[in-house]
């Protein structure tokens, strides 16, 4: 092997890296949110990150905008809507996703992509929407710079007997079963 299809090996080789190190970001960013990991959420974003919600007003008047920020996202965005949406003595969650489709662009030390999602919110609301993020290397892991929310579908739906577990006690549990 010469210089030059080693150089070619090691930049396919950070290519696949770096896709699967914002893959991690991407399902930090859906396990953190879904249990209320305030702190590891703000994680994902850049210290000057930005989210732009579209879409969300239709149930949640005056949500909608840009928020700028780690701190002001979590504590002016997602603590509201989430908290706001929640029931947890009745076992109505928040929220649940499904994140799916992810497309992502590498361009040296920066990433787009877009994404699809299913959430299920406070158990009785549908949202299926889209995430467009731009995501910046940091020295220790890729960070959203900016996040666009939109929802592209909504609806209420009637059900009966809701219950079920937080995604902060399934994830308390450990992965083996003493015996």
């Amino acid at each position: 092997m010469n210089e030059g299809d080693l150089k070619d090996v090691l930049a396919r080789l950070q290519h696949l890296e770096d896709l699967e190190a914002i893959r991690h970001t991407w399902l930090d960013y859906c396990r953190r949110l879904d249990s209320e990991d305030w702190q590891g959420l703000g994680d994902v974003y850049t210290e000057n990150g930005v989210l732009e919600m579209v879409g969300l007003d239709a149930l949640l008047p005056g949500i909608d905008g840009v928020y700028r920020g780690r701190r002001n996202i979590i504590d002016n965005f997602y603590i509201p809507a989430i908290e706001g949406a929640a029931n947890p003595t009745a076992k109505l969650f928040a929220t649940g996703h499904i994140s799916t489709n992810m497309q992502i662009d590498v361009d040296d030390d920066e990433a787009t992509t877009l994404a699809y999602f299913f959430e299920i919110v406070a158990s009785n609301t549908v949202l299926i929407g889209t995430y467009q993020h731009r995501l910046i290397r940091e020295t220790d892991r890729w960070r959203f710079a900016f996040l666009r929310i939109s929802v592209r579908y909504h609806a209420q739906l009637t059900v009966d007997n809701v219950g079920g577990q937080s995604l902060q006690e399934i994830l308390a549990k450990p992965y083996a079963v003493e015996s």
